[in-house]
């Protein structure tokens, strides 16, 4: 049905007077610093495209990024997860992230653990956590119970049941999706029900995805090294970049704690956010964003030019000023090891193959 825009002056109206975004931004100053040519924020209506490869922390930056929306924009959030393991599970993680302290009394060395949080923050997180997040838990028995048109009846109904309106739908990962398959057709059919979706419902939904091999290369040091992946190696090819909205790289770049002129320095703790592709137009700036994973709280921070460091703003996280980044990773229950799921063992063979081996064995 062709229109005019006789027909559409409200639309119109309204995006001459308030623009043509519905942005939401997120917690991280240096994400809003026009003057310094750095944008990262949402918008209602659209979908994110989050992208890494294994043990880059994908899901622990979407964990981030949900939480941000809970606590600055009073977000209800549906979390369909098939990486997550338990629902319970899922739900202690991010009583311990509003929390910033472990939920579990117990260390997964048997021992106590002195950085769990106590009774009264258990329940204030509890409270806050239950009235903004809802775990899809799944049910192989059921036929298509995973497919993409299912996940959203299934949204639907439980806004129905428990009488309320979802602002953000986060489907981890994508690939587990019924058909999600390196076939254009198919990719291409799953991503634009989920954009339609978005639009219908003025949702801002967040899918995660691999990334494809990259090949490699020799550094100035002669160390074999990776090509970052672009937009059109995500897990199921070019049409992730075709109909992704805003799309973004999580990188965990090896660490380079050297001080050296030649080379860039790398925390330990450093992940890189890289904006692939920013739409609608201004909703972010291309580029590479540096966040810190705090192996304590399990929360990201920034770190600015004069080396001070913050959470999220209006956060419960905000009020506890600068990170304390001279604290002893040993002295932390997680490890980054542990963070990032990963034992020493595969970290190990993972920096090794990065670096010096032909074949990775990663999956994609």
């Amino acid at each position: 049905m062709f229109k005019t825009g006789y027909e559409l002056q409200q639309e119109l109206k309204k995006i001459r007077e308030e623009g043509e975004l519905n942005p939401v931004k997120l917690g991280f100053k240096t994400w809003d610093d026009w003057d310094n040519n750095k944008l990262l924020m949402m918008s209602r209506g659209s979908w994110v495209l989050i992208g890494g490869e294994p043990h880059h922390g994908k899901t622990y930056f979407t964990n981030e990024l949900v939480m941000q929306l809970m606590e600055i924009h009073d977000f209800k959030v549906a979390l369909i997860s098939t990486e997550s393991g338990n629902v319970a599970k899922v739900f202690s993680t991010f009583y311990g992230m509003y929390a910033g302290k472990h939920y579990s009394r117990i260390r997964s060395d048997m021992k106590v653990n002195q950085y769990a949080m106590n009774d009264d923050e258990k329940a204030i997180s509890e409270k806050f956590i239950n009235e903004h997040l809802w775990v899809f838990e799944q049910n192989q028995t059921l036929k298509d119970y995973q497919s993409i048109k299912n996940v959203y009846k299934q949204v639907a109904e439980a806004e129905k049941k428990f009488g309320i309106k979802y602002d953000c739908v986060v489907i981890d990962p994508i690939y587990d999706i019924d058909g999600f398959e390196p076939k254009a057709e198919a990719v291409k059919e799953i991503l634009t029900y989920i954009d339609y979706q978005c639009e219908i419902s003025n949702r801002i939904d967040i899918v995660v995805n691999h990334v494809s091999e990259t090949a490699k290369y020799v550094d100035k040091s002669g160390n074999r090294r990776k090509y970052r992946a672009g937009a059109d190696e995500f897990y199921g090819g070019k049409n992730n970049q075709r109909k992704a909205k805003l799309q973004i790289l999580v990188e965990r770049p090896i660490p380079n704690t050297e001080n050296s002129i030649d080379e860039e320095y790398v925390a330990e703790n450093q992940t890189n956010v890289h904006v692939l592709k920013a739409k609608p137009e201004g909703v972010a700036k291309m580029g590479t964003y540096k966040i810190y994973y705090d192996w304590k709280s399990r929360r990201y921070y920034e770190k600015f030019e004069d080396g001070t460091t913050a959470f999220s703003q209006n956060s419960t996280m905000s009020n506890r000023g600068e990170v304390v980044e001279r604290q002893s990773v040993m002295e932390i229950t997680a490890t980054p090891n542990d963070a990032f799921n990963i034992s020493p063992q595969d970290d190990a063979s993972l920096r090794y193959s990065l670096i010096t081996d032909d074949d990775d064995d990663l999956p994609f």
